[in-house]
């Protein structure tokens, strides 16, 4: 029983729908209401020059009255070509969230002020009068409908008026106004229909006009199916019991027929007709009806996927950016009362490690519902990741922040969770909201590592930075091209004799703007927004042209190490990329270093292990970087074959006060030697430091004892003063 009325009340249009299927139903009949205005405004087009050529001219040529002639002959199309130009129009015009210009509302006003004013033409017009052909209650009708068709004319051009008001001067939709219109222009077509096709029943004619009208509103505009059966129930059964008011009009008395000698009873065949007709319009309009519904469930998924972020089900980034551009520019006179929020959540990435991704997953979907909770009014999206961007307003902002703070710090027992907050409030409407979200997230990443502090704000002091940060990113492919993308060599020596044997390769950016730049400038820039790659190849081949430069002048040629990120990994062939710059530059593979840091290898990254399986089948050295700078550095030696382990300069830190720490470098040396591994310590600045790491067996030392990172003529002129020595000792 329940299966059976969910089936008539989903065929009859009684289910619930949502409001993006009603806005779709309305939207597609504002669609078709502008066609249909259109077509009105043609048909009546040429309806005024057929009647001014057949009638209206002819007659006035045989002394009849131009004016009266034309209100007889020309009123009802001036009228109906008014109701197709105020409708189109109208529909036309329509944008839910859009404004409407100074021209559109001036067209809409004078259009609506038309149908208005047009309505004191009902006085000129000639009413039916009751005669010897036409009975009382015959005149009635006809006259009834002509009013009505004047009455549904004033309520449209009323609507027109005061939806144009509205909306110019408040950018409000007043959807009760634009349900009002598309009924108005319903109700005139139908009345319109009966008037016609009933003063041409009198003259022997058939009813086209009313079917045409019927069959029109059917199947353009279209109601809940239980409304279209209200609609053409009545105007059916109305306009039968208004024919039967003239003699001979529709019946459904029985007629005896004699076929073949056998006598049938037939029903009226009209009568059939005009039932069978109304039928099969309703099962039309039946169809359509779930047709669109149809179409709006598809669209509202597609459109669905196109605007929400799949995890959180709030808006993703693309979209939200619209939204918020469209935000500002509606309320360009408050810009200044909004802010663009970067919030970023602490330990997201332990989170996942600890509880997993589908654990992660349930966490960003409730983050979405906290920031939904918190910000009921606010412009909600995720950027990406454990990112979220919002566009709020100012008013209780510190109150709603902290809240959001402690339902994230609340949501996990053992894993210390939070927020970070960047803000920055737009410049001006027509500013991009992008650029603003990349102020808030430069704002949040200043507070990273301060869990007490959960908010900061861009401001002037921050921008300088801001700049020269967007400034890297906007010129990495300028810097590479124009070789303001420079090696710099730090030397490497063996601890015994101190001799060098080797450099490791380290960039600096000598801009034309800002001199030079820092690795601590423009890495972590480059790394965030995965563009590391383009410096380090550009590192790369600058190396290899030097050392073939070096060869082919005759001078001392020692091995370099090479810096590899994982997301050089990530974002380029770069075992490919290496073994063709050997080979182009004809470089011994031997004169090759390969460095990889720890926290690269953290993670289980399958085309990271291929590629380093790569560069020792390819005859490489392959060295691990920053050792003891993270928390696995024991499974990366058991899991790993690397040629040569770089200790942390950290290690160095306070090393002649402190027994642990040289107890630790001397345990690291000793485990190193007994898994065939040579070791290096990096930040030697002392000569303490130096005498002791030769003493435990530590094969080489870099820092600043032996030298700064330089340029390769730098270096080349401090050999030639001999202030540095290069080993002919076998690396390896």
């Amino acid at each position: 029983m329940k299966r059976v009325t969910s089936f008539f009340t989903h065929i009859f249009g009684f289910e619930r729908l949502s409001k993006y299927e009603r806005d779709y139903l309305h939207d597609a009949n504002i669609r078709s209401c502008s066609y249909m205005g259109f077509i009105v405004v043609l048909i009546e087009l040429w309806m005024l020059i057929r009647q001014t050529y057949s009638k209206i001219i002819p007659k006035y040529q045989a002394g009849g009255d131009l004016y009266e002639l034309f209100i007889k002959y020309t009123s009802k199309y001036w009228l109906f070509m008014l109701i197709g130009l105020g409708l189109m129009l109208f529909c036309l015009f329509y944008k839910r969230n859009r404004r409407l210009s100074k021209g559109q509302f001036a067209a809409l006003l004078a259009m609506g002020v038309a149908c208005m004013a047009y309505t004191a033409m009902l006085r000129l017009e000639t009413f039916t009068q009751p005669g010897e052909a036409i009975t009382p209650v015959m005149a009635t009708i006809m006259n009834v409908m002509l009013v009505s068709v004047y009455v549904f004319l004033f309520v449209i051009g009323a609507a027109i008026v005061t939806y144009a008001l509205f909306k110019y001067l408040k950018n409000k939709n007043i959807v009760v106004l634009e349900h009002l219109a598309i009924i108005a222009f319903t109700l005139i077509c139908l009345a319109f229909g009966i008037f016609v096709s009933y003063s041409d029943f009198w003259g022997g004619k058939e009813i086209i006009c009313f079917l045409t009208m019927v069959l029109y509103v059917g199947c353009l505009l279209i109601y809940r199916p239980y409304v279209t059966i209200m609609i053409l129930g009545v105007s059916f059964l109305g306009f039968y019991f208004i024919l039967l008011t003239y003699q001979g009009g529709l019946s459904f008395q029985q007629t005896e027929v004699v076929i073949s000698g056998v006598t049938h009873k037939i029903i009226s065949g009209d009568a059939v007709n005009y039932v069978t007709f109304f039928i099969s319009l309703a099962t039309i309009c039946f169809a359509i009806y779930h047709g669109r519904l149809t179409e709006a469930r598809k669209s509202k998924a597609l459109e669905k996927s196109a605007k929400e972020d799949d995890r959180t089900g709030l808006y993703n980034y693309s979209y939200f950016s619209e939204l918020a551009k469209e935000r500002i520019q509606n309320h360009a006179e408050d810009a200044g009362k909004y802010v663009f929020l970067f919030i970023d959540v602490n330990n997201f990435k332990s989170f996942n490690d600890q509880r997993g991704f589908e654990a992660g997953d349930r966490f960003l979907l409730a983050i979405g519902e906290f920031v939904s909770e918190v910000f009921p009014d606010a412009l909600c999206g995720r950027q990406a990741d454990d990112h979220f961007v919002l566009l709020t307003g100012t008013e209780g902002l510190a109150e709603k922040l902290n809240a959001l703070n402690d339902l994230v710090h609340d949501y996990d027992d053992e894993i210390l969770l939070g927020i970070n907050c960047g803000a920055c409030h737009p410049n001006s409407a027509s500013e991009d909201p992008r650029i603003s979200i990349d102020r808030a997230r430069y704002a949040a990443q200043l507070i990273k590592s301060r869990f007490q502090t959960i908010y900061c704000e861009y401001d002037k002091t921050m921008s300088e930075a801001y700049h020269k940060r967007l400034y890297i990113i906007n010129n990495i492919d300028n810097a590479v091209k124009n070789g303001w993308i420079v090696p710099y060599y730090q030397p490497v020596v063996w601890s015994d004799t101190e001799e060098m044997c080797g450099c490791e390769v380290l960039a600096r950016w000598m801009d034309p703007v800002y001199g030079q730049l820092f690795p601590n400038e423009f890495i972590p820039v480059l790394e965030e927004y995965r563009l590391i790659h383009k410096l380090d190849r550009a590192i790369y081949e600058s190396a290899f042209r030097d050392l073939r430069a070096a060869m082919d002048a005759g001078r001392p040629v020692m091995p370099v190490s090479l810096n590899f990120s994982r997301l050089d990994f990530e974002l380029m062939d770069a075992v490919t990329e290496l073994d063709g710059l050997a080979a182009k530059y004809r470089i011994s593979k031997e004169l090759i270093h390969v460095e990889v840091t720890e926290s690269a290898l953290m993670d289980n990254f399958s085309r990271l292990n291929e590629a380093l399986d790569r560069i020792k089948a390819l005859g490489y050295s392959l060295w691990l970087d920053d050792f003891g700078s993270g928390y696995s550095s024991l499974n990366v030696l058991k899991d790993y074959q690397f040629d040569v382990v770089k200790i942390d300069m950290r290690f160095l830190s306070n090393l002649e006060n402190s027994e642990k720490a040289r107890t630790l470098i001397d345990c690291i040396i000793q485990m190193a030697d007994r898994i065939n591994m040579l070791t290096l310590t990096e930040g030697v600045e002392t000569r303490a430091q130096a005498e002791f790491l030769k003493n435990i067996g530590c094969n080489r030392l870099q820092g600043y004892l032996f030298g700064k990172p330089m340029p390769r003529d730098a270096l080349y002129e401090r050999i030639d003063r001999g202030e540095l020595i290069v080993s002919d000792r076998n690396v390896f």
